[in-house]
């Protein structure tokens, strides 16, 4: 394997999608009405992030796109931000203080940390404790969200940030992540190798390889570290 670095999503790539999913209903059934416009402003994002200027934090772009506010100078966000630190972020982080990774996952972190290779994580939602609670945290090299960056993927800067900071070459980089048009076409779009986990069938064209399960991607990542000696 040539790569020096693998990088993962880590919702649905590194635990199942089912259990994040669970705690954002569970969430949403005390706030549902605020649950609704969040879930949409999030689809939105992704639409109007390249027109984003100035260095506004990632939390009050999210508050304004839930209020529909253009402009960063203007006010109006700030108890939706409040809202949203309270009715979600705050207790999402409780929950994902115990989260369990899919079998497997440590060890194919100590593989790659053992072959010399460096491990990345971005995820679109906030980190929280999710390292800690998979325990994963003690070999991970880099970590970073769209917290960091300001941005949701599949943009660009999101993928650009993990080279930086790993200090590598698009080539040097594997990504992997279980959804095709945030992770493969982005990663792909940075000029990156990805893999997609957790296919359900269908064509990926950007994708150097399809997995349905991480057992099946964990057995092709370490059979090609094994070729690599």
């Amino acid at each position: 394997m040539r790569y020096k670095a693998v990088c993962f999503d880590i919702d649905g790539t590194l635990y199942p999608i089912s259990v994040m999913n669970r705690r954002l209903f569970a969430l949403s059934v005390a706030h549902p009405i605020f649950a609704s416009r969040y879930m949409r402003a999030r689809k939105k994002f992704r639409r109007l992030q390249h027109g984003f200027e100035g260095n506004v934090r990632f939390r009050q772009r999210e508050a304004m796109v839930i209020e529909g506010i253009s402009d960063s100078g203007a006010s109006g966000w700030e108890k939706t931000g409040e809202r949203l630190e309270k009715w979600f972020y705050r207790p999402m982080e409780r929950l994902y203080r115990k989260t369990g990774a899919f079998d497997g996952v440590r060890e194919t972190f100590l593989l790659l940390r053992k072959k010399g290779v460096k491990v990345g994580v971005f995820s679109d939602f906030p980190l929280f404790s999710k390292l800690e609670g998979m325990d994963l945290a003690d070999l991970v090299d880099f970590a970073a969200s769209s917290d960091d960056v300001g941005f949701l993927k599949p943009d660009g800067h999101c993928f650009e940030y993990l080279l930086y900071n790993l200090k590598m070459d698009a080539s040097d980089v594997l990504y992997v992540g279980d959804s095709y048009e945030k992770d493969i076409v982005g990663a792909s779009g940075a000029g990156m190798d990805a893999v997609l986990i957790s296919a359900q069938g269908g064509d990926y064209p950007l994708a150097k390889a399809v997995f349905r399960t991480w057992k099946e991607f964990d057995a092709w990542l370490s059979a090609g570290m094994e070729d690599r000696g």
